[in-house]
């Protein structure tokens, strides 16, 4: 079963696209431009955060998105703090959250961001950029390419697989993050790119496989850090 809307960086190459669109109804093709750092300004995960009820997004997110939003009646909110060139005002809404917990830096998050997860245990990591680092295949596991949240996460009893970001595609830098690469429809975990491009490669999708999820490359190039992948 496709899903209603795929929100993915603008500048996937045609193939990828493609073939996300054998999954998806209508694709929703991301960009902005004078607003934060050039390698990511086209990265829905630092202009927006996703959890299982709830789509947020940043006051200065491009309104094209929220219309289409609207058009389809998927509930969103919005941020109370606009995205910009700092470190801090680039990974305000670069949250990850579960059912039960919040991970992101502390004191990096945006407000209204905090108050909606009010409730949930707060998980403090060394990495502000965290959607870009990590995504969540449960309650439990988790994949990384950032050692210090790999690290923090062992610490707080979770299971994490730790993939080294080397060979990870970013424009203008040298490697990007694992958690840009990858976006959740179901039970299927889509990469932008193909993991087994990869020496971890074999082991992750091992460990996605663990966690009860199938894995789907969207090409059979290196992996690409295009600030994930968000379905509705």
């Amino acid at each position: 079963m496709k899903c209603r809307l795929a929100l993915v960086d603008a500048r996937c190459d045609a193939h990828l696209l493609s073939r996300l669109g054998e999954y998806a109804e209508e694709l929703f093709l991301f960009r902005t431009q004078g607003i934060t750092y050039e390698s990511v300004s086209c990265h829905p995960d630092v202009f927006l955060y996703q959890d299982s009820t709830t789509t947020l997004l940043a006051p200065n997110a491009p309104q094209a998105l929220a219309e289409k939003l609207a058009s389809l009646s998927v509930p969103f909110r919005w941020g109370d703090s606009p995205v910009g060139e700092s470190l801090r005002d680039s990974s305000l809404y670069n949250c990850v959250s579960t059912d039960t917990c919040l991970f992101h830096r502390k004191g990096y998050t945006d407000e209204a961001l905090l108050s909606l997860n009010r409730g949930k245990r707060f998980v403090g990591l060394p990495q502000s950029y965290t959607r870009c680092s990590m995504f969540p295949l449960s309650e439990q596991a988790f994949i990384t390419s950032d050692a210090g949240i790999h690290h923090v996460l062992l610490r707080e009893g979770f299971s994490s697989f730790l993939f080294s970001p080397e060979e990870i595609r970013i424009p203008v830098h040298r490697y990007g993050f694992l958690g840009g690469t990858c976006g959740r429809w179901g039970d299927r975990l889509f990469f932008l790119g193909n993991p087994l491009r990869h020496r971890d490669g074999p082991a992750l999708l091992r460990f996605v496989e663990a966690a009860g999820l199938e894995s789907v490359s969207l090409s059979d190039d290196y992996l690409y850090d295009g600030g994930g992948v968000f379905f509705w």
